[in-house]
């Protein structure tokens, strides 16, 4: 017998699996109130620069290069580097962490980022409310050349049709997230430590 979730496609599974975390997560950024004013914003950059940073090197794997053409352009990094000049903040030292994750597991964390674009829409509003634009400290928060929704449905289309191990692939997307959610709640105890 045939499940429904066997029957999915790579980027629903990852959907499927990631829910409950997914919404958790999103509404953990909102309770926060990380848009709710300057100083709160730029906690949520360096979380971004943290998440972003651990997934810097995946945008040059070797494996999903061949898969995902313009994979390196997609990278944000960078961006989120040029946010943190913008809003005063150290570039924290140390390096991205190494490669070291099997094809399948490294498109489930990517499946993260990507998704997160999507999202970034409605959360750039908010960082223009704050004074924040697409050219100073929200750059990561734009769109792809080719548009949130283009953009998306491409990724979602090479990683559907590529064979990735579906295990493995909701494995990597729940890690993740776990990982943005760890540097969330750090970033909160942070905030909330007397000085």
């Amino acid at each position: 017998m045939t499940r429904m979730s066997d029957t999915l496609s790579l980027s629903l599974r990852l959907k499927d699996a990631t829910h409950t975390i997914h919404e958790d997560l999103d509404r953990g950024i909102m309770a926060q109130g990380l848009f709710s004013s300057a100083d709160k914003y730029r906690n949520f950059v360096q979380l971004q620069y943290q998440f972003h940073r651990d997934i810097n090197a995946l945008y040059n794997h070797a494996q999903l290069v061949e898969i995902i053409p313009d994979l390196n352009a997609r990278n944000r990094f960078a961006q989120v580097c040029q946010d943190m000049k913008d809003l005063g903040l150290p570039i924290p030292d140390g390096a991205s962490p190494a490669d070291d994750k099997d094809a399948s597991t490294a498109i489930g964390w990517l499946y993260v980022a990507e998704g997160s674009k999507l999202g970034a829409n409605f959360l750039t509003k908010l960082a223009e409310k704050l004074g924040f634009t697409q050219t100073f400290g929200a750059r990561h928060l734009a769109a792809d050349p080719d548009g949130r929704g283009p953009s998306w449905n491409a990724f979602k289309s090479a990683i559907d049709h590529a064979g990735f191990d579906p295990a493995l692939a909701v494995v990597g997307a729940r890690a993740g997230f776990l990982r943005v959610k760890a540097y969330l709640l750090a970033s909160n105890a942070k905030a909330n430590t007397p000085a």
